[in-house]
C-alpha cells in the first residue's frame, strides 16, 4: 500500500511539473502582434487595420508566424476598400511559417508558394490562399499572389522584425491584391534613371570584312572615269573572250579527294609495317628469353 502510494504520489508531482513547464513555454512563444509592432511608428496603421479587422486574435493564436508588412504611406491604397474586402487581403498578408531574409535566400528553388491566413478559412478558389514568392536577378525578391496570371507587385525591401522561429515582419513595397478581392494594386514604375541603356549597335563580322579603305582607293584609282577611257575595240573584246574561254578550270572536289587517297594509304602501309617488325621483334626476344 505504501509503495504504491508513493508511485502515485510521484506521477502526479511528474505531471505537474510537466504541465507547469508547459504553460510557461506557451507564455514564452504566445506572439503579440499588436505590442511586437508598437516600437515601430511607420507599421500603426497596418496595426490599427488587424485590429479593426478582427485578425490580432487570429495572429496571436500562431506560435509561428510571417507578416508582408506595408508601411503606412504604402498601405493607403487599400485603407478604403470594404471590410470584408480589406480583411481577405490582409489575410494574404499573414503566411503560416518563418521567413526571414537568411532562409528566403536559402530557399532552393528560384520560386515557392507560400500558404497563407486565408487558405484556412476554406473560401479559397485557384489559389487564393498561396502566396508567390520568386527571387529575381540581383539578389531581389517579389511577391505576390499565387492565381495563375497574378503580377509579382511585393518587392521584399527589408526585415522589420526577426524572432525565429516565431515571428518575423518583412517589409514589402505594394499590397498583394489576389483576383477576387478587388482591383489589383499594380507596383510603381521603375524611377526615370533606372531604365536600362540602349543596346549597341552591331559590329561587323571579322570574318567576312567589307572591302578597306585602301582597296576602294585602288578600285577607284584603275577605273577610269567614263570621259577618259576609251571605248574597246572589237578585236580586243574578242581576245579577252578567247583568254577566258582558255583558262584552265578548276579543281573538283572530287579529284582533290582522289589525290588524297594515296598519300592515306601510302601511311596506313607504313603503319602496318611498324606493327609488323614490332612483332617480328617481340617473338625474336621470346625465343631468346625462353
Amino acid at each position: 500500500m505504501g509503495v504504491s502510494a508513493n508511485a502515485n504520489t510521484g506521477a502526479f508531482l511528474l505531471f505537474f511539473i510537466a504541465a507547469i513547464l508547459l504553460a510557461l513555454s506557451t507564455t514564452c512563444t504566445a506572439l503579440n502582434i499588436t505590442k511586437s509592432l508598437a516600437p515601430y511608428s511607420d507599421y500603426s496603421t497596418l496595426s490599427d487595420l488587424f485590429r479593426k479587422t478582427k485578425l490580432t486574435d487570429a495572429i496571436n493564436r500562431r506560435q509561428t508566424i510571417t507578416i508582408l508588412a506595408l508601411d503606412n504611406s504604402s498601405i493607403q491604397s487599400i485603407t478604403d476598400r470594404s471590410s470584408d474586402e480589406l480583411r481577405k487581403i490582409l489575410m494574404n498578408h499573414i503566411i503560416l511559417d518563418y521567413y526571414d531574409r537568411q532562409k528566403i535566400q536559402k530557399l532552393g528553388k528560384k520560386s515557392a508558394l507560400l500558404t497563407t491566413l486565408y487558405q484556412t478559412t476554406g473560401s479559397a478558389i485557384n489559389q487564393q490562399g498561396f502566396v508567390n514568392i520568386t527571387r529575381i536577378a540581383r539578389g531581389e525578391v517579389v511577391f505576390g499572389s499565387a492565381v495563375k496570371g497574378a503580377p509579382l507587385v511585393g518587392k521584399l525591401l527589408g526585415s522589420v522584425i526577426s524572432q525565429p522561429f516565431n515571428l518575423s515582419v518583412l517589409h514589402i513595397s505594394t499590397p498583394i491584391v489576389a483576383p477576387g478581392f478587388g482591383d489589383a494594386i499594380l507596383a510603381p514604375p521603375p524611377p526615370p534613371g533606372s531604365s536600362k541603356p540602349p543596346a549597341a549597335a552591331p559590329k561587323k563580322s571579322p570574318s567576312s570584312p567589307g572591302p578597306s579603305e585602301e582597296e576602294e582607293d585602288e578600285d577607284e584609282a584603275e577605273s577610269p572615269s567614263p570621259s577618259e577611257s576609251p571605248a574597246e575595240s572589237p578585236k580586243a573584246g574578242k581576245a579577252k573572250a578567247k583568254s577566258r574561254s582558255e583558262s584552265p578550270p578548276e579543281p573538283d572536289s572530287d579529284e582533290d579527294d582522289d589525290a588524297e587517297e594515296p598519300t592515306s594509304s601510302a601511311s596506313s602501309r607504313v603503319v602496318w609495317l611498324r606493327v609488323g617488325v614490332a612483332a617480328v621483334i617481340g617473338l625474336i626476344s621470346s625465343l631468346v628469353a625462353f
